[in-house]
């Protein structure tokens, strides 16, 4: 909404910011695809303040209008009026505050969308076709939408980074300088390994759902870490993320409510659960697991365990314990889960592994926020990025406490071993073998509610 132009004064200062210069794609789109839809005032006011924002000698240098004014030859009212259609195709978005007796102005700069995304976009293309006509409507499609060569009978001979460039410690080992670097250009990115969130989903595919609709681009962006954790907790596959986040916009602005939308995730899978619908992994929606895990020395029962925490979301994991166990997963649970992702310290295997040794292996009936708290900073701590690697620690543990137990006493006493994992087929002499393929398949639902149903029973007889 423009103001009166009673509100913008020649000597009302500005600011020009953007996140990132436009690329050379996207300034063919802004001058081949929006300079139809812009008039010349507009367009002149859109260079005018890119170029701004690269000549800017420091960061948040002020100008005032009064330099618009005799650059682009124009009045007040005019200016306004080419902002105004700026900001309504999404180029500009425009904040102000008063100083003093004067205003202040922010112009964030928007780049334009790329061709391929504009082309994309209904809303653009009717009016770029209604601006140009028909035949200079295809042309610039023809024009600026590069068609993809088919590779399919290519093969990738690229080389890779440690072909050319030895790589040391200083890459483990950060140097300073370049995590001084790194803060001050993402000083709010939460730090996350690369492992710990579901990189099966496709935020790129989201983006593009997203884009004929009114959900605003900025926005989407900046709630990404935001959708990450969410569609890892719940496996949520790109188009049910799609339709969340259309729920979760404000019509005003066109902006997420982070909010909102963690309220709306909630309540889907809180009423799918009341409805008893059991939800089935699907690889679009579930974090990728090893083409070769390392079971060597565990049990048919354990290895079932450890595939099962590749192949299943946190909630799913968690809801389908809490079926074979006779109760249901708490709100409380489920953000006592969400906490532990967030921190993108654990790997999603591994917090489906802490789920499965504190219900199942330690017997507790819900998740205790302090003790999920405790035993994720320990391993945190000990470089805890496998269910493996947990397995191996919990043993360690439990041997070193054995022993400990063992000297107090004075003297050997029958001491009562707990496993950590169960071993469901103790009572079964006979091994079962498997081929190297049936021993990297991921476990199915059946297999591991027969599993946790075998424990359910020893527990009972106990």
């Amino acid at each position: 909404m423009t103001e009166p132009m009673g509100n913008l004064a020649p000597n009302d200062s500005f600011i020009v910011n953007t996140d990132r210069q436009m690329t050379d794609y996207e300034s063919r789109a802004l001058t081949a695809l929006y300079r139809p839809l812009l008039s010349s005032d507009a367009y002149s006011l859109a260079m005018t303040l890119w170029e701004l924002s690269e000549e800017a000698t420091v960061l948040n240098e002020q100008f005032t209008h009064t330099i618009l004014l005799n650059w682009l030859g124009i009045d007040l009212p005019a200016i306004m009026e080419a902002r105004g259609r700026l900001e309504a195709l999404g180029l500009l978005k425009t904040f102000r505050k008063q100083v003093d007796n004067r205003a202040l102005f922010l112009y964030v700069l928007q780049a334009p969308a790329d061709p391929i995304t504009f082309f994309k976009d209904d809303t653009l293309s009717a009016l770029l076709l209604g601006a140009v006509g028909e035949n200079e409507f295809e042309r610039l499609s023809r024009r600026l939408i590069k068609r993809q060569v088919e590779h399919a009978d290519f093969y990738d001979v690229s080389k890779n980074l440690g072909d050319y460039f030895q790589i040391g410690s200083s890459v483990v080992d950060k140097p300073r300088p370049i995590s001084a670097v790194q803060k001050q250009i993402q000083p709010d990115e939460p730090q996350t390994d690369s492992e710990t969130l579901n990189n099966n989903f496709d935020f790129n595919l989201l983006t593009q759902m997203l884009s004929t609709s009114f959900v605003d681009r900025q926005s989407l962006e900046e709630n990404r870490h935001l959708i990450m954790v969410e569609q890892t907790i719940y496996g949520i596959t790109e188009s049910e993320m799609a339709e969340l986040i259309k729920s979760a916009t404000n019509f005003q602005d066109n902006r997420i409510d982070s909010r909102t939308l963690k309220t709306r995730i909630a309540q889907k899978y809180a009423n799918a659960n009341q409805q008893g619908a059991k939800k089935t992994a699907s690889s679009a929606a579930m974090p990728t697991s090893p083409t070769k895990l390392n079971l060597e020395g565990l049990t048919a029962e354990e290895q079932t365990v450890i595939k099962s925490t590749y192949a299943l979301a946190p909630v799913d994991f968690i809801d389908q314990i809490k079926q074979e166990t006779g109760g249901f997963t708490t709100t409380a649970e489920r953000r006592v889960i969400t906490g532990i992702v967030e921190t993108g310290q654990l790997p999603v295997s591994v917090v489906n592994f802490l789920i499965f040794y504190v219900l199942v292996d330690q017997g507790r009936a819900t998740l205790n926020k302090n003790l999920v708290e405790a035993i994720a900073n320990e391993w945190i701590k000990n470089g805890v990025k496998t269910p493996q690697k947990a397995l191996e620690f919990v043993r360690e543990r439990q041997a070193k406490k054995q022993k400990q137990a063992t000297k107090s006493y004075g003297r050997r006493k029958p001491v009562v071993q707990r496993e950590t994992l169960p071993d469901w087929a103790k009572k079964d002499a006979k091994t079962t073998t498997n081929n190297a393929n049936d021993s990297q398949a991921v476990p199915t639902t059946a297999e591991i509610n027969a599993k946790l149903k075998k424990l359910r029973e020893r527990r009972k007889e106990e």
